[in-house]
């Protein structure tokens, strides 16, 4: 039987939620925020924090489909897009559940500016930058950890675990 031992827990997750949606805010000033989540594991993490930035707020589902044979150096294979929505002129906040090496989010980033947004920042559930093998920092992260395997909110092994609560490591 797996462990899991509790990092963050409910309460914390929400008070960072509400302080980096209050960010997200100040760095989109009155322009409308629009948030793209990389699927799957930011779909908790995009709920609660689109309910947390006060005014217009758009967001979209990117999936991106990468070479799993060596995870320490994983790269992106194709980017899919699950509806065609235009970038160009607007305040783009990428969300990403675990940041580590940097190279998909680095890709990604790549990419998206291309599209000629007014600004684009990447934020993560959880940032790892101890693992980095490219230079990418994080914009906003609800909190900053070294590595391990992170289960709840969303975040699963196996299929299983990501209906905790809190966010924990596998132990």
């Amino acid at each position: 039987m797996t462990s899991v031992t509790k990092l963050f827990g409910e309460d914390l997750i929400q008070a960072r939620i509400r302080e980096v949606g209050a960010a997200i805010r100040r760095d989109a000033g009155d322009s409308e925020v629009f948030l793209i989540g990389i699927l799957k594991g930011s779909s908790v993490f995009l709920a609660d924090l689109i309910r947390s930035i006060p005014g217009q707020v758009h967001y979209e589902w990117v999936n991106v489909l990468f070479d799993v044979a060596d995870t320490e150096t994983a790269e992106a294979t194709e980017i899919d897009f699950l509806t065609q929505f235009s970038m160009q002129g607007r305040h783009i906040f990428v969300l990403k559940d675990i940041v580590t090496t940097g190279i998909i989010e680095n890709y990604l980033l790549t990419q998206f500016r291309e599209r000629d947004p007014a600004s684009l920042h990447l934020v993560a559930l959880i940032d790892c930058p101890g693992m980095r093998t490219v230079e990418i920092a994080c914009d906003h992260a609800l909190f900053t950890t070294e590595r391990g395997r992170f289960v709840g909110y969303g975040l699963e092994f196996e299929n299983r675990f990501a209906n905790l609560p809190f966010l924990g490591i596998l132990g």
